[in-house]
């Protein structure tokens, strides 16, 4: 089988590998979004390589079809939940499975869908609904994560909302909160990805930097600059929903945040429950969303999205038609 590897930091290289053996479900991965992570990762970013080592085979944003497991599972077309929980632990118990202490994670601890064929657990899978183009369930995984946001902003019905960062998490949690009745406005510094934006009618106004304040906040990117944005954004008694994680550690100003009772959420990935409720909204998703290529353009993609030379919020990499 082809694979992808990520063979040393900015050094990626399409392979043969022998197809795995052991694992769990044999799937044939039909195509794979190209995430964030997968971008830092390939840059070797301090945080990354404090967390990782190449050689790897990177790709979480996975659809796919069953070859070989339990007989009713095979030929099924499902999305990869690849946070991998321990289902045991008090958090998981919960329901908070994205901070399980023992979790992994596809793509990094195990290869993921950068290579035609992967093993998993069946527990991982989600069946896409009938009629959807296998290619789409490549965004149930940042539609969940985007969810998780959305989810930890409260209620939004009516209520003024900014997104800072117009890349795939943001522009999908624009999509959600618009669909719930809220007023969006998006900020975006990419002039490119900016006009592209502004055709998607799901926000009031695409700009290049936040005016006035808003009842709720998330911020897409991270960075030392829009986390003090966010906050200075929020009306007094306001919410901030942390996303993005561009910066591993920053300020921002304490006193605003304590005088204005802001209050500050951390949103990290997704539950299991959040992961469901993106395979059933995934089909309403507009195609144009994403940006589909043939996996022999990776080099290509990944460069274009390190210098923001795509318009649109997601790259998919695709193994079969």
């Amino acid at each position: 089988m082809q694979a992808v590897v990520l063979l040393d930091f900015e050094q990626l290289k399409l392979q043969e590998l022998p197809p795995p053996t052991e694992g769990g479900v044999l799937l044939r991965v039909a195509a794979c979004g190209v995430c964030g992570s997968d971008l830092s990762v390939y840059k070797g970013t301090p945080a990354m390589r404090a967390r990782w080592r190449p050689p790897l085979v990177l790709g979480h944003e996975i659809a796919a079809t069953v070859l070989e497991g339990p007989p009713d599972w095979v030929g099924r077309r499902v999305a990869v939940n690849p946070l991998v929980a321990c289902g045991q632990c008090n958090l998981c118990r919960r329901g908070l499975s994205n901070l399980c202490p023992k979790r992994t994670n596809v793509g990094f601890h195990y290869p993921g869908g950068f290579a035609q064929q992967i093993r998993l657990p069946q527990a991982q899978l989600y069946p896409l609904p009938q009629g959807l183009p296998l290619w789409k369930g490549t965004l149930c995984e940042p539609l969940a994560v985007a969810l998780r946001a959305v989810e930890l902003a409260g209620a939004v019905l009516g209520r003024r909302v900014l997104v800072l960062g117009g890349g795939a998490i943001g522009t999908l949690a624009a999509w959600l909160l618009h669909q719930a009745g809220a007023r969006v406005l998006l900020a975006e510094r990419n002039p490119l990805r900016r006009a592209w934006l502004g055709k998607l009618a799901i926000s009031e106004r695409v700009m290049e930097a936040p005016e006035g304040t808003y009842e709720a906040v998330l911020d897409c990117v991270g960075s030392e600059q829009t986390l003090s944005l966010a906050v200075n954004a929020a009306e007094p008694g306001g919410t901030v929903v942390l996303v993005g994680l561009e910066a591993p550690q920053t300020s921002f100003p304490l006193q605003r945040v304590v005088l204005q009772e802001i209050t500050l959420k951390g949103a990290y990935v997704f539950t299991h429950s959040n992961f469901a409720r993106a395979v059933e909204l995934v089909g309403q998703l507009p195609d144009e969303l994403a940006v589909k290529r043939p996996f022999e353009r990776y080099q290509e993609t990944f460069d274009e999205l390190l210098r923001g030379q795509l318009p649109q919020a997601k790259a998919v990499l695709v193994w079969e038609a």
